[in-house]
């Protein structure tokens, strides 16, 4: 068995954040030893795992504890877990879509400025007189307008 502070250290996760959870109802089987702190078997350091995982995917902590009960009550509810990871799996990736657009944008805006800076052409929609500005061309040895 391991203590709050055991299981932090071993999943680097702070000791608050695991306190936290379990006051939250998140760690369904997580016992209390003679002295009331909580005792973490090896199997509750998977649930820890398991619910920092969709945290960090944004899954709300009331889902997170839904699907623990959901666990608890035994096979009759798989198909009710496997629908909750299923419309986890479409947020997360049309989270992914939308985030692969900015970088998209970023990474354009990237280049943009790489060029600019190399002394090649702007591009017309960012620098619309479609000019290296003066400060840039003297910085580059480029001729001065």
């Amino acid at each position: 068995m391991y203590t709050v502070k055991e299981v932090s250290e071993l999943l680097d996760i702070s000791v608050h954040t695991i306190r936290y959870y379990d006051k939250e109802r998140l760690f369904p089987y997580v016992t209390r030893g003679n002295h009331g702190e909580r005792l973490f078997s090896e199997e509750d350091l998977l649930w820890v795992q398991l619910v920092q995982g969709l945290r960090q995917t944004n899954m709300p902590l009331a889902e997170i504890r839904h699907y623990g009960d959901l666990c608890k009550a035994g096979d009759s509810t798989i198909l009710e877990r496997y629908q909750m990871m299923v419309r986890q799996k479409e947020k997360i990736e049309r989270e992914l879509t939308a985030m692969q657009k900015r970088l998209a944008m970023v990474e354009y805006k990237v280049r943009f400025y790489q060029d600019l800076l190399a002394g090649r052409t702007p591009d017309p929609s960012c620098n619309p007189m479609n000019v290296i500005p003066e400060k840039i061309r003297r910085e580059k040895g480029l001729p001065v307008e």
